[in-house]
């Protein structure tokens, strides 16, 4: 049950999130629109157009920051309620510090698991709407070259892989197919057709001819049509436009992954990619055990000195997040440092920090 103090702490909680995220929010969309301005007048874009796309990029603000602005706003609520002796009158009734962190470190894990759902289920549509918006609105690309793609290789398993010549994404067809199967380090099998297909959620071959070698020699075979059941891609798969890591939802980065792995490229940047959607959300919860403490000391309080600190720490995060992980990129430590490292290390300090705190 939610008690009377709990539902305090969270009302001033929560007034300073709303002012933080508008806030900071709004400097960084200021400063995005003064860069772009040049673009918006020389491309003409319609003020609508303008105005659905700073839509999209706060979403983009609310996902990248949002750890920073739970931290602030935890140092802003409560060091003002310890500069108004209000934590001071709290622990006076009995209340121990970590019963007066306890609302607030719940309310922070439900807003980690939040931040995360947001970030892979919600925020993945929405800004392919503000790149489509930014691409072909306001930097005036064509979308016609977008939808061809040529030189396709994919690997379907060990020593079977095919290509494409050139591929239609839009219409879903391509040209130039070749198919190659090896066994025992021997080809054995070689399918060549003028067209591919996606008919009925199936790939089609047509014109083209089957090769198989034995011990024997050579055998052949024309077909008109012929279905391709071990080809698993989907035309979108064939895109070039693979957007970043950062910028695909879970589920879709674990595909590309497979994908990846299948054909046989290079997968290791994108695996630490999809740990760390797991990771940077439980920031906002670990940082919160390093603010409480100081920020319920009234001698520490303020609202400089909280500011000051939450862009000190969040600095310090945010620098060695990226290190580790440029770091793992590079094989130069393991896969799980580079994850986990510095929510491990910032969650240590802040265990210690709550329990050397005055209660």
């Amino acid at each position: 049950m939610i008690k009377r103090i709990d539902r305090y702490l969270l009302t001033h909680f929560f007034a300073s999130l709303i002012v933080v995220i508008a806030a900071i929010g709004l400097t960084i969309i200021s400063i995005n629109a003064v860069e772009e301005l040049r673009d918006f007048v020389d491309h003409k874009v319609p003020i609508l157009k303008i105005l659905e796309y700073y839509v999209y990029f706060g979403g983009w603000v609310v996902k990248s920051f949002f750890p920073m602005f739970v931290l602030l706003a935890v140092l802003f609520s409560v060091s003002i309620l310890a500069r108004r002796n209000e934590i001071l009158a709290m622990k006076a009734t009995g209340l121990s510090l970590y019963r007066i962190s306890a609302p607030i470190l719940v309310t922070a894990l439900l807003l980690s698991g939040g931040h995360f759902y947001y970030n892979e289920y919600v925020y993945p549509p929405a800004n392919k709407k503000r790149l489509e918006i930014k691409e072909f609105t306001i930097e005036k690309k064509s979308k016609r070259a977008l939808n061809r793609v040529h030189n396709i290789y994919r690997q379907i398993s060990k020593g079977y892989f095919y290509t494409i010549g050139s591929f239609n994404v839009q219409r879903q067809e391509g040209t130039d197919l070749k198919v190659y199967r090896a066994e025992r380090n021997r080809l054995s099998e070689i399918i060549t057709a003028a067209r591919i297909e996606y008919v009925d959620y199936k790939w089609m071959a047509t014109d083209g001819v089957v090769r198989k070698f034995d011990s024997t020699g050579e055998t052949f075979r024309e077909f008109a049509v012929l279905e391709l059941a071990d080809i698993l891609e989907k035309p979108e798969d064939f895109s070039k436009r693979i957007g970043k890591p950062e910028d695909m939802g879970y589920d879709e980065l674990a595909r590309y992954i497979e994908l990846m792995k299948r054909t046989g490229g290079p997968h290791i940047r994108e695996s630490i990619d999809l740990d760390l959607k797991l990771a940077f959300p439980l920031s906002s919860c670990i940082v919160v055990l390093i603010c409480i403490p100081f920020a319920s000391n009234s001698r520490r309080g303020g609202i400089a000195v909280s500011f000051a600190l939450g862009t000190m720490v969040s600095l310090v995060y945010f620098v060695m997040f990226r290190s580790l992980q440029s770091a793992g990129y590079n094989e130069k430590v393991p896969p799980e440092l580079a994850v986990w490292g510095v929510n491990g290390l910032f969650f240590l300090v802040g265990l210690i920090s709550m329990w050397k705190a005055r209660k």
